[in-house]
């Protein structure tokens, strides 16, 4: 039979490695091997190669153990099987010398606990420490003067099994197991006294926990002390739901800021629906405000204090995983499902979920998502267990839904179910009366987050309201924000908007069309006109407006994004060609 072993040595480099096939012969050593055990050799049988070493160990489920191979010298042996090769085995050795950490040697080494426990009786707090299944290994002194449990009454004994029996209070050594983290708690043993646990899992380099490691301590005499602790911790989260209410509040100031009557009647209607559970549709272009009007009405809700906000962007996530996103999945669900993952509907309990841009939500996804508000309850990805779906749902569009569904594109019935209330917010252009408002606000919060002090100019002020803000909100406040920056001046003047604003404020190029017919024709060539002359003339009139909008040939210069000695000399030659063109006609004359 064909071995493959030279590969998997690397990977045990820190270890002394022998490779042994399933008759218990050497087929491979690495360097540190020979370093070691030097008198072994390739073909050799393994008992004969050391006379200490057992049949046993090859064949049983004990994998770690302290070996001592001569008077003088032990060693941690660890044996692996082959996943590739049923029968062979890794034996792998480390000098026990080289651990200078006994919690590490913990970690690593099965049946040695005893040899530690001079160690941990020398702990003035109780410490107990089990396997990886949860299994009591060992216990001090201490613990059992805080607990009142014996080494008979727990050892090899189930830390699950104890809690049945009443000997052991539910604690972090469960948790610690179930959570794999660092897990502390405080409780009373209920032969014993008042304790705070705090319980440590040590991991394999697989991942896998081996050892919890507890420590004990007895807080018989700290009490008042814990009571106020607790006392601290229930106000400091009351105080954070109210300043999670407070931020949420804060971050829809924006929508709140209005003077017009539209936005009036959406706040009096949301103020009436927020602190129900009926589904709200919330339509409105992009950078209205959709998601922020969403928070405001979690935070206006009872849900605010029960649950979180969870946001989920339905064009965002890759359509082969919105599904297992939205309602999770169970371990052997799809290749890579290794573990069972909880969706954001569950994360969100007794919250509300905002489903944005709900018209890109996959067709077949919205079946289940129908089922969830009629139903209150959906299944995992690959699940058989129903799971309650204790949340409130907000959905929120910049398409035309029913358009959609005449496209086949979204269900009717889902339509109509999350329709209930429908809120349309208006975008920024058709609420002109709120604008100088919102420029205040976000000038203002620029100003202080950078450390500024910067003003609009009655001048500046008046584009910006005439602006059309096609990007709505969103577009105001990176354009304010861009300028508090940008700007070296403390007052920002119409030179400093960007080109797209001024560009809807440019006066008209050509004389003829004097602002009197807005729709009116612009002749740029007549008969008998050159083209040269054409573009020199329309050259000049695009000049001749710039100087006038900036106020000066530099301005201009910079943002036709030329240099000034062009436009002087592109202005002087337009005037030549008028005034020839002008005595031409005199002379015809």
């Amino acid at each position: 039979m064909a071995m493959t072993y030279s590969n998997d040595l690397v990977s045990f480099d820190s270890w002394a490695v022998i490779f042994v096939d399933e008759h218990g012969y050497i087929r491979a050593v690495n360097e540190k091997a020979e370093y070691y055990f030097s008198e072994v050799e390739i073909g050799q049988d393994i008992h004969k190669a050391f006379s200490w070493f057992r049949d046993e160990w090859l064949h049983g489920k004990a994998k770690s153990r302290i070996v001592k191979i001569s008077q003088y010298d032990k060693m941690l042996m660890d044996i692996i099987p082959d996943q590739q090769q049923d029968g062979c085995k890794y034996l792998l050795f480390k000098n026990v010398e080289e651990y200078r950490n006994i919690t590490h040697l913990w970690c690593e080494v099965e049946d040695s606990l005893i040899r530690l426990q001079p160690f941990i009786d020398n702990s003035n707090d109780g410490i107990m420490i089990t396997n990886g299944d949860g299994v009591v290994r060992a216990i001090n002194h201490a613990f059992s003067l805080i607990s009142g449990l014996q080494e008979t009454d727990v050892l090899r004994k189930s830390v699950y099994e104890l809690s049945k029996q009443g000997l052991l209070p539910e604690c972090s050594m469960m948790y610690a197991l179930e959570r794999k983290r660092v897990e502390s708690s405080v409780v009373r043993f209920p032969h014993g006294k008042e304790t705070v646990v705090s319980s440590k899992p040590l991991f394999d380099k697989h991942g896998n926990i081996i050892r919890v490691l507890s420590n004990v301590r007895d807080i018989t005499e700290l009490k008042d002390l814990h009571e106020k602790i607790r006392s601290a911790e229930a106000i400091a989260k009351h105080y954070q739901l109210e300043f999670n209410a407070k931020i949420t509040s804060e971050s829809s100031l924006n929508l709140e800021l209005h003077r017009s009557r539209i936005m009036e009647d959406v706040y009096e209607l949301i103020k009436k629906v927020a602190d129900t559970d009926l589904p709200l549709l919330m339509m409105g272009e992009s950078g209205v405000g959709k998601t922020a009007l969403a928070k405001y009405i979690h935070a206006l809700s009872e849900r605010n204090n029960t649950g979180s906000f969870v946001h989920i962007n339905c064009s965002a996530i890759p359509e082969a995983l919105l599904e297992s996103e939205l309602f999770g999945y169970e371990a052997g669900a799809f290749t890579g499902a290794k573990k069972a993952k909880i969706g954001l509907f569950e994360i969100a309990k007794k919250g509300t979920v905002l489903l944005d841009e709900i018209g890109d939500m996959p067709f077949l996804l919205q079946a289940k998502l129908l089922n969830v508000l009629q139903e209150k309850k959906f299944y995992r990805v690959g699940g058989t267990k129903t799971i309650e779906a204790d949340v409130r749902i907000l959905a929120a569009t910049n398409q035309n839904l029913e358009q959609l569904i005449a496209e086949g594109k979204f269900r009717p019935d889902l339509y109509f179910r999350l329709n209930v209330i429908p809120i349309t917010i208006p975008a920024l252009r058709e609420r002109k009366e709120d604008i100088a408002s919102l420029l205040a606000h976000f000038l203002e919060k620029s100003n202080q987050k950078h450390n500024r002090s910067k003003a609009f100019t009655s001048e500046t002020l008046e584009i910006l309201l005439n602006y059309g803000w096609p990007g709505n909100i969103r577009e105001l406040i990176n354009i304010v924000e861009r300028l508090v920056i940008l700007t070296q001046e403390d007052t920002i003047e119409p030179k400093h908007l960007p080109p797209q604003i001024t560009s809807e404020q440019m006066p008209p190029m050509s004389s003829d069309n004097k602002g009197n017919d807005p729709q009116k024709t612009v002749v740029l060539w007549k008969p008998g006109e050159s083209l040269k002359g054409v573009v020199t003339n329309l050259e000049g009139q695009i000049i001749e407006a710039a100087i006038s909008f900036y106020g000066s040939v530099k301005e201009a210069a910079k943002n036709l994004s030329v240099d000034e000695s062009t436009i002087t000399r592109k202005r002087s030659r337009r005037n030549s060609t008028t005034t020839s063109l002008k005595d031409n006609m005199d002379m015809q004359k």
